[in-house]
């Protein structure tokens, strides 16, 4: 009897991180990959509920894949249930919202996808499993994605209280991974031909303060920083007030981790600020800024600021416009506040209407589309190593990234004539920019 299964992975990198784990647990036990939910036995959606926008995206997704499911000539015979909405929602307000779901798991339970689906496909089978304390029981992750480049979870939840955030509410409280399951886990991945490492949690520099009663990054990345054959360790979402000196010191001497820093400012205004439940002062955060630029020079920094949040006038906006461009990031993202009923942000006001918020956050990106041409252009006939993650045959192409893109979020290297295969780090030469991508050839 056929055990194929089809992954859908909505949000963001570290959803798809408990993807990849929920696939290698499935074929660790003999299940197999589907190529499309109709081809499969079994659709298993991993749906984020971070934003109403994002839990809307979930419920869409989760109707298609039902409409697929009654469709005649179809595989299909099961629906799982994961990931954020499943907290989100009651289990009896999904199955009222959604009745058609086979399954409806937990992120805690996920790990024991495996069995639930034993005991649905064969109850004549007698399956006991405990549901107590499963986070982190994985160990079978399948990487589904490029092998070269890799993320890894070092902690899940969060203990801070953003008053927009409903992470805390959504994923727990912090629960970090050891130091030793970590370079071990790095190790494998090395083996596979991983050449990147991108450092992932919902605040990669909480990491250790819950097991190890102090923050353990700048440890956990010299250890990391160890493991032979691997070129790039990159760190993501790192919480300003955290970035210490020690971490922007190992960041400027250790040749494998990139030049590259993540720090989500959200803001500048000190009203703002506070009424967000942010621990970093306005002249903190300049003051860090100031200070990793005159460490680490060759620095690319990403950051993401919120527009809209209640309170928000036209002099905190135009203070936070100003700002971005007396400090200008390389990378930015910019959202709009979105009011979420289950986080304390959604009982403050004054209330910013809808449509002000979105023209602030076109304002703000049309700058920074003026900032990122500029710095590109300061690359403009310099040579960089480029890592490659992909090729267009056809068109005899290829597509990767330097030190300051990130995966996914940022632009990309594109060169006209291949070269190299995915995985590759070749020598490149800048020969044209655009807003966010950068044009190379052979140097």
């Amino acid at each position: 009897m056929s055990r194929s299964f089809c992954l859908i992975s909505l949000g963001c990198a570290k959803n798809y991180v408990d993807s990849e784990e929920i696939a290698g647990s499935l074929i660790r036990r003999g299940y197999t990959i589907g190529p499309a939910p109709d081809k499969s036995r079994v659709a298993i959606i991993n749906t984020c509920a971070f934003l109403h926008i994002a839990r809307q995206e979930a419920l869409e997704t989760i109707r298609k894949i039902v409409q697929i499911k009654k469709d005649s000539g179809t595989k299909l015979e099961i629906i799982i249930l994961t990931g954020c909405l499943t907290n989100y929602y009651s289990k009896a307000v999904l199955t009222k919202i959604v009745p058609e779901i086979d399954l409806i798991v937990q992120f805690k339970d996920a790990p024991l996808i495996p069995l639930y689906l034993q005991n649905k496909l064969f109850p004549q089978i007698n399956n006991t499993y405990n549901t107590q304390n499963n986070t982190f029981m994985w160990g079978d992750r399948f990487i589904i994605g490029p092998p070269h480049s890799v993320y890894v979870k070092i902690a899940e939840g969060c203990n801070n209280r953003c008053s927009y955030c409903l992470i805390p509410f959504l994923r727990g409280k912090l629960r970090s991974k050891s130091i030793g399951d970590i370079v071990s886990e790095v190790k494998a991945y090395r083996k596979l031909g991983a050449k990147e490492i991108n450092i992932i949690a919902q605040d990669t520099t909480a990491y250790g303060k819950d097991r190890y009663g102090r923050y353990m990054l700048v440890p956990l990345l010299r250890e990391i920083s160890r493991i032979k054959g691997l070129r790039w360790i990159r760190l993501l979402y790192a919480q300003p007030s955290r970035v210490t000196d020690e971490l922007i010191e190992l960041i400027a001497g250790e040749e494998k981790i990139c030049k590259y820093l993540d720090i989500p400012i959200q803001h500048i205004d000190k009203k703002i600020l506070r009424m967000m439940g942010r621990p970093t002062r306005p002249e903190k955060i300049m003051q860090l800024y100031e200070r990793i630029r005159g460490k680490i020079p060759s620095a690319v920094l990403r950051t993401t600021v919120m527009v809209g949040y209640p309170g928000e006038g036209e002099k905190e906006f135009y203070g936070l416009l100003n700002f971005l461009e007396q400090y200008p990031f390389e990378r930015l993202g910019t959202f709009c506040f979105s009011p979420e009923r289950r986080s304390s942000a959604y009982y403050q006001g004054p209330k910013v209407p809808p449509q002000v918020a979105r023209l602030r956050k076109q304002e703000i990106m049309v700058k920074q589309k003026d900032l990122s041409r500029s710095f590109n252009r300061k690359l403009l006939g310099k040579n960089i190593e480029v890592l490659i993650d992909s090729r267009w045959q056809e068109k005899n192409m290829s597509f990767g990234r330097y030190y300051g893109q990130a995966p996914e979020v940022d632009g990309k290297v594109i060169l006209p004539k291949s070269m190299g295969k995915p995985g590759d780090i070749v020598r490149v030469k800048v020969t044209g920019i655009g807003d966010y991508d950068l044009l190379g050839s052979e140097a």
